[in-house]
């Protein structure tokens, strides 16, 4: 974010390869789609407005995702040194360094707060109602999810999701964490309603179901916990 403009390429060649070689960044962000922009026509547009126009990130969360990453990553592939061009339009300076940092604070940042707000998330209450039980219905790999219904059978031409035994395994991993600490307790806490949370969805998220059943994996219990953590990464491992 505080690169000199003249180093800001290779320095950005760094930061993305690090987010390729970050498996849990990488996969949030492949799982937000594929940029459907025309990229070289909207570099040209941009470029030839000679600071009238800036890029377009879209309108939610997913889409600022995968075309800020993309823009990034077309600039990398591509060399272009963006003070020339690029960058003006974020800018009213008419200093290289001003633009690169207005171009770094209104473009970059916007996915460095969605991964910041992304791994925030994976420790955190997820929203997840307890009193209510759901009802998830898996066929050819689509998932429908139905508040207030205790049983389902549940079919994929992938993985067969069997919400009961889902339900059953969670039951007995929460009944045998009575001896935890508080700290632990809650990192379970957490981590279950990760899973709960990405399995009423369509298409769950690797990412954070890995992530959770890490927490998981972390926590030291009795033998009886550890034996009801290993039937439930089991049941899980299909899904990652």
């Amino acid at each position: 974010m505080q690169v000199d403009f003249a180093d800001y390429n290779r320095v950005l060649s760094k930061f993305i390869a690090f987010i390729r070689a970050n498996e849990l960044i990488h996969d949030y962000i492949v799982d937000c789609g594929d940029c459907d922009q025309d990229l070289p026509q909207e570099f040209q547009e941009v470029t030839e407005s000679y600071g009238d126009s800036i890029f377009s990130l879209g309108t939610s969360d997913e889409e600022e995702i995968r075309n800020v990453f993309a823009i990034l990553c077309y600039i990398d592939d591509k060399d272009i040194e963006i003070q020339y061009g690029v960058a003006i339009g974020y800018s009213s300076s008419n200093k290289y360094q001003d633009m690169v940092k207005s171009f770094n604070e209104r473009v970059v940042m916007v996915l460095i707060r969605q991964i910041e707000r992304f791994l925030t998330k994976i420790g955190i209450d997820m929203g997840l109602d307890d009193k209510n039980t759901y009802s998830i219905t898996v066929t050819n790999g689509q998932v429908n999810i139905a508040s207030d219904s205790a049983v389902i059978n549940a079919t994929s031409t992938v993985n067969t999701i069997d919400a009961k035994r889902l339900s059953e395994l969670i039951n007995a991993v929460k009944t045998e964490s009575e001896s935890l600490s508080e700290g632990d307790e809650e990192t379970l806490a957490n981590s279950l309603e990760v899973v709960e949370e990405e399995l009423k969805t369509d298409k769950p998220r690797k990412g954070f179901i890995k992530t959770a059943i890490a927490g998981i994996k972390a926590i030291k219990g009795t033998a009886e916990f550890a034996t009801a953590v290993a039937a439930l990464i089991q049941f899980l491992q299909p899904l990652i």
